[in-house]
């Protein structure tokens, strides 16, 4: 695993570098990550924990990425923008997903214990197979969402329309957004 720093992975993305495929972010100065767009980026095998760990109220952009399979567990994602990523088989164990866009994320097969997606827009969002214990989805947006297989699922209050269900059901729930 190659080693680096945020302002080198900043420095490469800026020249139109995006895959970042088994790197390790060593350090960051917060500075450097006031709003950080990683869009596109491919970061299988990718050691981004400190990243992740340590961004919250940074607006991170990494919409179309590639995170599939990651150690994602207490990542702060709010306010993110992770449309499209790939997030499929990743372990995001009390990961704070605050008001982030996840439309048409991939989270299928994703273990999501204890995480946290308080409005957030998981419209179109597959979470298939997800691993869902005490997640909350309270005010989230579920519109087209697919929890086909998801496992133990507490929807809270959630907006539900046309959603599927772990049974394969379409489910429609309107409840005031906030």
């Amino acid at each position: 695993m190659r080693k680096i720093t945020v302002e080198e992975l900043l420095r490469k993305y800026a020249v139109g570098e995006r895959d970042f495929t088994g790197v390790e972010i060593v350090e960051f100065r917060i500075r450097d990550l006031l709003e950080i767009n990683l869009s596109g980026s491919d970061f299988r095998y990718a050691n981004i924990q400190k990243l992740v760990r340590y961004t919250e109220g940074i607006k991170l952009n990494l919409s179309c990425a590639n995170l599939r399979g990651l150690n994602l567990e207490y990542a702060h994602f709010e306010h993110a923008n992770l449309q499209k990523a790939d997030l499929s088989y990743t372990d995001m164990w009390c990961a704070a997903l605050h008001s982030a866009d996840l439309t048409g994320t991939d989270l299928s097969g994703a273990k999501l214990h204890e995480a946290v997606f308080y409005n957030a827009n998981l419209s179109r969002a597959n979470l298939s197979g997800a691993h869902l214990l005490d997640t909350h989805f309270d005010y989230a947006n579920l519109t087209e969402a697919n929890f086909r297989y998801a496992r133990k699922v507490n929807f809270g209050n959630a907006y539900l329309q046309d959603t599927i269900m772990s049974d394969g059901s379409v489910i429609n729930i309107s409840r005031k957004m906030s």
